[in-house]
């Protein structure tokens, strides 16, 4: 297969189309029927659509407030990507959302061959959405690979698909695929919505379960959405729990909960619904209530789940995900708690009005507002002291609409987030407010953060580039066993885009071992790799320019 011209940052479909992209606050807005005060939130109804501006890469790059911190272009020319995963050192795969390719970079250089190439259905949201790749082996070398995108069958309605694939153990190819869930991709409307709030990010949890989120897909409005009398779950507005198998997780929080409607049109992938439940989808629902979302992750410390969640003309949302956790949609977006009226002299109280499932699910304030919305993306904790000892296991988000990247630390007891100042309410009202959480400005959208196996922060943007973040100078007892870090002064100053003319084949490339991954990693997990080109996380040699990608 040729290798295709990867130089542009953007297809031509997608450019041309309208610039909300990417973020459940690009096209669907609300219209609220209620109070907004404060940060609190409460609204009986919705109608579409408001437009947003995605942010672009600011003209001299990213910059950081830390002045012991730097950016670095790492890749750039990649098509419209939306996720990625490390296999090991300087080994990153990247999923890109039109082609419906997965492409692999092995020591800065562009592997020839996608690992995978499948036709996705063309959208606003629509596309090859998530990855993760398990830690541990199969008896062949191969590893678990699950992939979410939207896919379309001999042109008959769309899909939002998790599958499960096996990654060969020389890390070259995805086969095997099994199709784990099956979820809506359409809106349930016939008034002209859009499919969009697909949601798709994937990661496998400390329980070693998968993990997948998805919205409610052009405006759902059935329980999922706290409508009582709604439809049952539908496989929207939810986060799903399964094994890696993908069997429902026994003791998932809805399991033996009904809804009380029976489900004629829910659709399931391989594990199915249980005889006699009223939704196919119930007993693998972890979360509910939920918007939109493009980013989630495991707190390192404690091990519970977080996510970013989007509002629509307010209210984006850093939630704490326990299991059984409603976030509130349609009824409750951003605050609930203590400032709402009721319009009769009395508080609203939060609960009242949403589907608890008998009390299985359970509502929960998010831990932080933003009253404007800023679209947020990818969630990340840095478990890695490798840029200081003051960022470490911290919280780390992106956005669309302002190209921030966000910085927050966590409270004692890491069930909330450590705020002080205009953001102590736990409220950023104005873009002002907004700038005490930012680290970082100008990185165009985030579609993605990772910490890689060198332990530092990176960051994956719409417009083809991944940077990364280091300190400026060497930090010696950092946490990592003493170890210094190796000195970055070495890497190359120009930045040259993917070159199609120069990309070696799978077989030409040093493979790492099978157990190398691209699950976080501290610096005692590096890798002694001497036969690369450009070691992502170490020093970078000397190297053709025009056969990197920095």
């Amino acid at each position: 297969m040729d290798v295709r011209h990867v130089a542009s940052s953007h297809s031509s479909s997608y450019s041309s189309s309208i610039a909300c992209i990417l973020s459940s606050s690009f096209v669907i807005g609300l219209l609220i029927f209620g109070s907004v005060s404060n940060g609190y939130y409460y609204r009986h109804t919705f109608s579409a659509f408001a437009a947003y501006t995605k942010a672009t890469v600011a003209g001299g790059g990213p910059t950081l407030n830390d002045p012991n911190l730097k950016v670095e272009l790492i890749v750039k020319g990649l098509d419209v990507p939306t996720s990625m995963a490390f296999l090991g050192p300087s080994d990153i795969l990247v999923l890109e959302k039109n082609a419906g390719t997965v492409v692999r970079i092995v020591d800065g250089e562009l592997v020839k061959k996608p690992l995978l190439d499948v036709g996705v259905a063309q959208g606003v949201e629509y596309g090859m959405l998530g990855i993760a790749i398990a830690k541990n082996t199969n008896s062949d070398g191969s590893r678990n690979a699950f992939l979410y995108y939207t896919e379309s069958d001999n042109g008959d309605s769309p899909h939002n698909r998790l599958y499960k694939y096996e990654l060969t153990s020389d890390n070259n190819q995805l086969i095997n695929p099994n199709l784990l869930l099956d979820l809506p991709a359409i809106s349930s409307s016939t008034t002209g919505e859009n499919n969009n709030h697909n949601g798709g990010k994937v990661i496998i949890g400390p329980d070693n379960n998968v993990y997948t989120v998805i919205g409610d897909v052009g405006g759902h409005q059935g329980q999922a959405q706290n409508v009582k009398n709604g439809d049952p779950l539908d496989g929207t507005s939810g986060i799903f729990r399964i094994t890696q198998d993908g069997q429902a997780v026994a003791d998932n929080p809805l399991v033996g909960s009904t809804s009380g409607h029976s489900s004629s049109s829910s659709k399931h992938g391989k594990g199915g619904g249980e005889g006699g439940s009223s939704s196919a989808f119930l007993n693998y629902y972890y979360a509910y209530g939920i918007r939109n979302s493009f980013g989630m992750d495991f707190d390192p410390v404690t091990g519970k789940l977080w996510d970013t969640e989007n509002g629509p003309t307010i209210g984006d949302e850093i939630n704490l995900v326990n299991a059984g956790f409603n976030s509130g949609w349609i009824k409750i977006q951003g605050l609930a708690h203590g400032g709402g009226s009721d319009g009769n002299g009395g508080h609203r109280n939060p609960a009242k009005g949403l589907v608890s499932f008998g009390g299985k699910g359970v509502y929960r304030d998010p831990e932080f507002v933003w009253s404007q919305p800023i679209g947020p993306t990818a969630l990340k904790f840095l478990n890695s002291a490798k840029l200081g000892s003051q960022y470490q296991n911290d919280m780390f988000t992106g956005d669309v609409n302002t190209g921030n990247l966000y910085h927050f630390k966590l409270n004692p007891t890491r069930d909330g987030l450590l705020l002080s100042g205009p953001l102590a309410d736990k409220v950023a009202n104005t873009p002002e407010e907004s700038q005490e959480a930012a680290l970082g400005h100008g990185f165009g959208t985030i579609t993605d953060l990772q910490v890689g196996p060198d332990g530092y922060l990176y960051v994956l943007t719409f417009a083809g580039n991944i940077y990364r973040i280091v300190p400026l100078h060497p930090i010696s007892n950092n946490g990592n066993n003493g170890k210094e870090l190796e000195s970055t002064s070495n890497t190359p100053s120009a930045s040259s885009t993917i070159n199609k003319n120069n990309i070696p084949s799978s077989s030409n490339n040093q493979q790492p071992t099978p157990n190398q991954q691209h699950q976080q990693k501290t610096s005692s997990n590096e890798s002694s790799n001497n036969n690369v080109g450009v070691v992502i996380g170490g020093i970078i040699p000397e190297h053709t320019p025009s056969r990197i990608i920095k």
